[in-house]
């Protein structure tokens, strides 16, 4: 992962101070320098799965104007269960994850630190009392579309509401249910592309395997009313590094570029066709062999090298943490600079007066 260094921040110099208009000095993140890493994924179905909003179908997008649709996955539909699986691993080796996924509250009398940590950094996060104190997350989520137009990746079935005792009957109103409806559901063997990027060289590198670890090789996602299990296995396609973003790793370029003729229902001819183009428009590349090499090593640490890679997490936290206390305060020096503003409304008042 060295060779994607210049285009990641630096988990020592995660903040900066500059001079205020009314203090000497204030305390932010790090200002933003050019660099680009994504890592380009295949999210691949392998059993039915649920993408829905309120609708009872499936939804899609079309990428080109008048052409056919194709299944669109928005990012939540992913990033809420990898940033779910990254709390675990922070409470796995106590290094944070004190908190509910969307339920981090800040009372009065903790820090920051007590409350956000590398999961907040990676994937973003807020409170909203006693201030609103928001993070951006420094990993974005793409959408994942489908390869192939959506008709051949989508398929329904009629399901009927039963009672609690499993039948149609009705006891309330003496008569049989004709509560029907349909579930569409993606057919296993749909092959979706999805990008994860971060930006600005602000993500240090424990937050990218953070980010690989949190990945996994396969989970369950969808629909929370409608999941079948463990449905989708994630493969790595490659990972790209370079000063300047580039078109070709938005997932919309990737599949609209991809040959129509091809039904790629191989994910290894998918994974070779989409990391050549890639891999020549960036500075440097990883391709998809030594990605998943990098990231199962990364999973053989936490399950073999536990002490060892609790020991980095933990040491990252406390670093993660003074960035967090020192760009939103603590306590203590929110009361410190309440002082020092009650010291100088005094003194002008009292150069006012003589």
């Amino acid at each position: 992962m060295q060779r994607f260094k210049a285009f990641l921040g630096d988990i020592d110099k995660l903040a900066a101070k500059s001079a205020g208009s009314d203090k000497p000095e204030y305390v932010h993140p790090k200002l933003k320098n050019l660099g680009s890493v994504s890592i380009v994924l295949i999210r691949e179905a392998i059993a039915p799965v649920v993408f829905k909003n309120f609708e009872q179908e499936i939804t899609d997008i079309e990428i080109e104007s008048g052409g056919e649709p194709h299944i669109r996955a928005v990012p939540n539909k992913f990033k809420y269960p990898e940033r779910g699986r990254g709390l675990q691993i922070l409470r796995a080796l106590k290094a944070g994850g004190r908190f509910p996924q969307n339920k981090t509250v800040l009372k009065g009398g903790n820090k920051p630190s007590d409350v956000f940590d590398l999961n907040t950094f990676v994937f973003g996060d807020s409170v909203q009392k006693p201030k609103v104190l928001p993070i951006k997350a420094a990993v974005n989520y793409s959408d994942a579309l489908s390869v192939l137009p959506k008709h051949q990746c989508v398929e329904e079935i009629d399901h009927v509401r039963t009672n609690e005792a499993g039948t149609l009957w009705d006891e309330e109103k003496q008569d049989n249910s004709s509560n029907l409806f349909k579930r569409h559901f993606i057919k296993p063997g749909t092959l979706m592309v999805q990008v994860l990027s971060t930006r600005n060289c602000l993500l240090p590198l424990i937050g990218l395997d953070h980010l690989l670890l949190c990945l996994g090789v396969a989970g369950t996602y969808g629909g929370q009313t409608s999941i079948t299990g463990i449905n989708i296995r994630t493969h790595i396609v490659g990972i790209y590094g370079d000063n300047f973003e580039q078109a070709i790793t938005s997932p919309y370029e990737l599949v609209k570029s991809y040959p129509k003729d091809n039904l790629c229902g191989h994910v290894q001819t998918l994974t070779d066709d989409l990391h050549k183009p890639l891999s020549e428009a960036h500075k440097e590349s990883m391709d998809a062999k030594e990605a998943t090499a990098y990231q199962q090593q990364l999973i053989a640490r936490f399950e073999k090298d536990y002490t060892a890679l609790k020991a980095e997490y933990q040491q990252a936290q406390n670093k993660i943490g003074a960035f967090f206390d020192d760009w939103f305060g603590t306590p203590n020096t929110q009361k410190s600079r309440k002082a020092n503003k009650k010291s100088k409304e005094a003194e002008s008042e009292s150069e006012s007066v003589f």
